[in-house]
C-alpha cells in the first residue's frame, strides 16, 4: 500500500556504533503515524525511509561538497535549533560571500506532508526540491555532475551508496536526490504541547491564556492556517506588498506562466503575482524572520501587520486574498481585527506549537 503505516518517525535504538568521530551513529527507525497527523504525501513505496538510507542522507545534507568549492552544506541555512531556518538573516548568503539570495529559508519539518516546495511550489516532490539549492546560483551554486565527481572519489560514500541502493555504481543523480529526500522527509515534528493537548498526552496541559488563545487563532488565523500542518497549502497574496530591494520577485506568478520568458512587468498582470504559499505555524516561535523575504522579525509584528488598523498596513493588490477583506456598511477594510489583548493571547497559543523534542533531536544533528 502506497502510503501504509508512515510517518511519525520513532528511532527506538540510539547507539554508537565507532569510536570514530566521522563515523555516523547507528539506531533502528521504526514508523508510526501520529494519530492527529493526516496522510503522507511523501511515496514511501518508491523510496522507503529506511536507517542506512537516513544516515545517507544526513551525511550528504551536512557535507560542503554538494557546494561549489566545498564551501557550505545544506544545514548553513537550515538550523536544526530553529526548526531548521536560517536564524538571524532575513535573505539568506550563499556560497559567495556577500551575495544574498532573494527569499526566506523556510522551515524543514514535516515536509513529507506537503504537496509542493518552496515559497513559490516549484517543486512538487520532495525528492526534487534539493535541485533547487544545489545548482542555484546565489545558493549551493554547483552542477549535480560535479557532486558526482566529488563523492565517486569518497571510498566510504561508494560503500554507503552500494549498501542502501543495492547497486554497484549506485552513486547517481537520482539516488542522491533519494537519499536527501529520506533524511528530510524523517523530519517529523509532532509532539508540541500542542500536540499533547489534543492527543490527550502527559504534559498537553493548556493554561487558560492558551485556551484563549486557541480559540481566538480558530476565530481569526485558521481559516489558512488550519489543519494539523497549520497551513491550507494555497498560494496567496497576503497583502505584504513589493519588496522595492527586490525588483525581480514575482512570487508564484513565475511559475505558473505558460511563458518562461515573461518580463516582471508581464508577471504583474498574472493571477498569481506576489502569491507565496501559507507557511506551516509549527515551531513558528523559533523560525524567525518571518514573510517571504523575511521582513518582520517578530510575531507582534506579524498580527500587527494582519490587524486592520496598525502598523504594517496591509497593502491591497488587485489578487490580495478576499479573506482579507472586510465589508461592513459598504465600508472595506483590509485584514483582521484584533485588539492587543488577542494578539498576546493568540502569540501565546502559538507558543505551545513549539516541538523541543525535534529541536533538539541529535539523530537531526550533524554529528562530532
Amino acid at each position: 500500500m502506497k502510503y501504509s503505516k508512515i510517518i511519525y518517525i520513532l528511532f527506538i535504538v540510539f547507539v554508537s556504533c565507532s569510536q570514530n568521530s566521522d563515523e555516523y551513529s547507528a539506531f533502528e527507525i521504526k514508523f508510526h503515524q501520529p494519530v492527529n497527523f493526516p496522510s503522507p504525501t511523501f511515496d514511501l513505496e518508491d523510496n522507503p525511509i529506511t536507517t542506512e538510507g537516513f544516515e545517507l542522507g544526513r551525511k550528504l545534507f551536512y557535507d560542503n561538497r554538494l557546494s561549489l568549492n566545498n564551501e557550505i552544506n545544506c544545514g548553513e541555512c537550515h538550523n536544526q535549533s530553529h526548526a531548521f531556518t536560517h536564524h538571524g538573516h532575513d535573505l539568506s548568503e550563499g556560497v559567495h560571500p556577500g551575495v544574498f539570495g532573494t527569499r526566506n529559508s523556510q522551515p524543514i519539518q514535516n515536509m513529507a506532508y506537503m504537496n509542493d516546495f518552496t515559497w513559490d511550489g516549484a517543486k512538487d516532490k520532495l525528492f526534487d526540491q534539493p535541485l533547487i539549492p544545489i545548482t542555484e546560483p546565489v545558493e549551493m551554486d554547483e552542477t549535480m555532475e560535479n557532486v558526482l565527481v566529488k563523492l565517486k572519489k569518497d571510498s566510504e560514500y561508494q560503500q554507503r551508496f552500494q549498501s542502501v541502493f543495492k547497486t554497484e555504481d549506485a552513486i547517481t543523480s537520482v539516488n542522491l536526490l533519494k537519499a536527501l529526500s529520506k533524511f528530510m522527509g524523517a523530519m517529523v515534528s509532532s509532539n508540541s504541547k500542542y500536540d499533547k493537548y489534543v492527543r490527550g498526552e502527559e504534559g498537553g496541559t493548556f493554561t487558560e491564556e492558551e485556551k484563549k488563545g486557541l480559540a481566538l487563532f480558530q476565530q481569526k488565523c485558521a481559516t489558512c492556517h488550519n489543519g494539523t500542518l497549520f497551513t491550507n497549502q494555497e498560494f496567496i497574496n497576503n497583502g505584504i506588498g513589493e519588496n522595492p530591494s527586490l525588483p525581480n520577485e514575482t512570487g508564484r506568478a513565475r511559475i505558473s506562466s505558460s511563458n518562461p520568458f515573461a518580463t516582471v512587468e508581464e508577471l504583474k498582470t498574472s493571477d498569481d503575482y506576489y502569491k507565496f504559499k501559507v507557511p506551516s505555524l509549527r515551531n513558528v516561535e523559533k523560525t524567525y524572520p518571518y514573510m517571504h523575504d523575511g521582513r518582520m522579525i517578530l510575531l507582534s509584528t506579524v498580527l500587527d501587520f494582519y490587524d486592520t488598523d496598525t502598523y504594517p498596513l496591509m497593502t491591497k493588490m488587485k489578487n490580495l486574498d478576499e479573506r482579507l477583506i472586510q465589508t461592513n456598511q459598504k465600508e472595506e477594510t483590509l485584514g483582521i481585527p484584533m485588539t492587543e489583548d488577542e494578539k498576546v493571547a493568540i502569540i501565546t497559543f502559538l507558543k505551545t506549537l513549539t516541538d523541543y523534542e525535534f529541536l533538539n533531536d541529535s539523530r537531526f544533528a550533524k554529528p562530532e
